[in-house]
């Protein structure tokens, strides 16, 4: 009789701890749920080309530049500037990169990573320069970010403009 009464009790402090667990894990997805939710559809997306989504942009181009970066280290050179290989050396499938991803056009050129305003679409691209003047992007222009600098740059490189990712604004005509 003891021993079915501390089984019993074993089930029952089981029994409460894992409702314990359950709530807990339920007050959290209550608070953060929503902001992870949404943080999610912002990424997929943005990666479909379906939404502008101007503060990943930063995001992508610094993954670019870090993939660059670890390919020159690793090779002792930059990757290629041309066909499917200048995405398939940095670990990216051509396919997913070939429509705007982000409101961008993406061109990873050796050291150099541009970000494209296509001719003949609905969107507009902006950025900041680093003393705050709005620069447009016409179309079939780059910003050239550099992989070994972190910087970016407003049309030309060298020589153009130093501009500040973080105020991409891509517009919707």
């Amino acid at each position: 009789m003891k021993a079915q009464r501390r089984r019993g009790q074993a089930l029952v402090e089981y029994g409460l701890i894992l409702s314990l667990v359950v709530l807990a894990v339920l007050v959290v997805i209550s608070v953060f749920g929503s902001q992870i939710a949404q943080q999610f559809n912002t990424i997929v997306n943005a990666l479909s080309g379906k939404t502008a989504a101007p503060s990943t942009v930063p995001a992508i181009s610094s993954d670019y530049m870090r993939r660059t970066l670890a390919y020159y280290q690793a090779k002792g050179r930059w990757p290629p500037t041309w066909g499917d290989q200048r995405f398939t050396e940095l670990g990216l499938n051509p396919a997913d990169w070939t429509g705007l991803v982000a409101g961008i056009s993406w061109n990873p050129n050796g050291e150099l990573i541009g970000l494209g305003n296509r001719a003949g679409d609905t969107t507009q691209v902006y950025v900041r320069d680093t003393g705050g003047n709005l620069l447009q992007l016409y179309d079939s222009w780059n910003i050239w970010c550099v992989a070994s600098s972190g910087k970016c740059y407003y049309h030309n490189y060298p020589g153009g403009t130093e501009v500040n990712l973080n105020t991409v604004e891509i517009r919707t005509q």
